[in-house]
């Protein structure tokens, strides 16, 4: 477990945990998913092909990033995701959406997938994950209030 999971709280991280694995098993060709923080730390992961996760962490965030900023150079404004269609998979990743951009979220599947579900799939479970953050915040927010109430 790396730094950015043990300082997550419990209920996020459990969250963000499930709604991995849920993803896993509702895509039939999916052999990956990963979430990291936008800067490369990885906070879940269930990957069945021996792709490291750690490096697929490192990495999604500045490809989100990079594909973002392209999106904006070439005219076509911000990207909504990113996919490496390789020989043996998919890649597809994009930034989960909340108040607090802090994630990023990929599905690595069989070429046999269809693009479409992988894609619906991964943006569904990016909703969820950004749900989940916002209502970390909500509270958190609420808790600092009412300290600084109470003082």
């Amino acid at each position: 477990m790396n730094q950015i999971s043990r300082s997550l709280p419990p209920s996020l991280k459990s969250a963000i945990d499930e709604a991995v694995r849920s993803l896993h098993q509702r895509v039939p060709a999916a052999i990956g998913c990963v979430v990291a923080t936008v800067d490369g730390r990885l906070v879940a992961q269930v990957v069945d092909n021996g792709a490291d996760p750690q490096r697929i962490a490192a990495m999604i965030g500045s490809m989100v990033a990079l594909g973002e900023t392209i999106g904006r150079e070439v005219r076509i404004d911000r990207s909504d995701y990113v996919v490496v269609n390789a020989l043996n998979g998919i890649l597809l990743a994009q930034r989960v959406p909340a108040r607090r951009e802090l994630f990023v979220v990929s599905t690595l599947a069989r070429t046999t997938t269809n693009l479409g579900i992988l894609l619906h799939e991964t943006r569904t479970t990016a909703a969820e994950i950004g749900r989940a953050v916002d209502a970390w915040l909500d509270h958190y927010q609420a808790a600092a209030a009412a300290a600084a109430a109470a003082h």
